[in-house]
């Protein structure tokens, strides 16, 4: 139906009054003739309303002479005649124009580029290998090949392991995922032992490959050799033999952080007091605003881009950017005992799951209450079971 309208106002079309003691014979005679009417509306019992095309307008006189009926032009509608009524003004015509025009250029160059997800290669780094290959705020999107961009970046960057590259509105979007460094790697025909990376106690140990120096319940210590690629032979006379040493060697282990228990926090709070600074920007220029210095001695900044967005995606290469300081007051507050030792409890062991090794298995956590010199202390200790083999080559450090 959407489409049956839209077609009819793209050709154009009038609304007719038929008015009439015959004005039914009138609408026989159009259909009989193949002239379409539509919303036909009856007004009294000689006046129908109805829409005829422009073409069929035309065609319906002999229609009107022999039902003799009076017909009469409403209203005419549709893109024809908003357009001859508009054909006069030269200027507007011409001004629309134009403005279609650098809409359609704005909204075909890329005008910002957004990269997301790196850590370990500098942003400004990636924007000069992006520029390197043409390809800057200001060029045209249909000359940016994603797929190449993406694959170029992660030939030149050996610390990323995956690219994407997205055009969206006047945007390329890059989201980067970093790879995690491996361990260095021994290879399999180089003879090498297993280690402990860490202190503990062996809960389990399987040697693929190589001798076994230690058993379940052993306590070992970091650097120990746990399973050993040197074997010996039970006969003197045939010598040793070096392998290369695998195996998983499964240990508790422990961490262990020690905080003191505080007697006051200090919160920080907004005070409502709030303070503006503006500046205009094209691309990379930017020109502050006049404005008075920030009043306050304690705050906090927001910054917010005011750019003048099309649709959803279509941003344009100008606009305003807020700076908002808030001001913020310190407030002591008392901690009871419990409040106090609660708090440093939740921040070490936060802390103490960053410091444990990834894929270590939390299997007890311990704390110990203690006094030293007038203060509390917390000790939280985190046990867990874990992986501690690494490979090294004999000799090794």
């Amino acid at each position: 139906m959407f489409l049956i309208r839209l077609w009819h106002y793209l050709k154009g079309y009038v609304i007719i009054i038929v008015t009439g003691i015959s004005a039914e014979r009138f609408v026989n005679i159009c259909t009989r003739r193949q002239i379409l009417l539509w919303d036909m509306e009856r007004l009294d019992q000689t006046t129908i309303q109805m829409k005829m095309s422009i073409r069929g307008f035309k065609a319906s006189r002999t229609a009107a002479r022999k039902s003799r009926c009076r017909v009469r032009i409403k209203a005419k509608k549709g893109f024809p005649y908003m357009l001859s009524k508009y054909k006069k003004r030269k200027g507007f015509i011409i001004g629309l124009i134009a403005f279609a025009l650098v809409i359609y250029v704005m909204t075909s160059i890329i005008w910002f580029i957004e990269i997301s997800g790196n850590s370990k290669v500098e942003t400004d780094e990636l924007i000069s290998q992006i520029n390197e290959m043409g390809i800057y705020r200001g060029a045209t999107k249909r000359f940016v090949d994603p797929k190449l961009l993406a694959d170029t970046l992660m030939l030149k960057n050996s610390e990323l392991s995956w690219v994407g590259v997205e055009i969206k509105g006047t945007g390329l979007y890059i989201t980067i995922k970093e790879g995690i460094e491996p361990p260095a790697v021994i290879p399999h025909d180089k003879p090498c032992n297993i280690v402990a990376k860490t202190d503990g106690i062996i809960l389990s140990i399987h040697a693929k490959n190589g001798l076994e120096m230690v058993k379940k319940g052993d306590t070992v210590t970091k650097g120990q050799v746990l399973i050993s690629g040197n074997i010996e032979s039970l006969y003197p006379e045939f010598g040793n033999k070096q392998v290369h040493a695998m195996g998983e060697v499964i240990a508790r282990t422990w961490y262990e952080i020690k905080k003191e228990v505080p007697e006051k926090r200090i919160i920080k709070r907004r005070t409502g007091n709030e303070y503006n600074k503006y500046s205009v920007y094209f691309l990379d220029f930017i020109i502050p605003l006049p404005a008075k210095e920030n009043p306050f001695q304690l705050y906090e900044t927001g910054i917010f881009d005011k750019t003048p967005v099309i649709g959803e995606h279509f941003r344009l290469p100008f606009g305003l950017t807020i700076q908002s300081f808030y001001e913020i007051e310190e407030q002591t507050v008392e901690l009871s005992p419990e409040e106090a030792r609660e708090l440093v409890q939740t921040t070490a062991i936060r802390e103490l799951n960053q410091l444990k090794a990834e894929g270590a298995e939390e299997v007890d956590r311990q704390m110990q209450l203690v006094t030293e010199n007038g203060k509390e202390y917390i000790t939280v200790i985190m046990e867990c079971a874990e992986d501690i083999a690494t490979m090294q080559e004999f000799g090794g450090n």
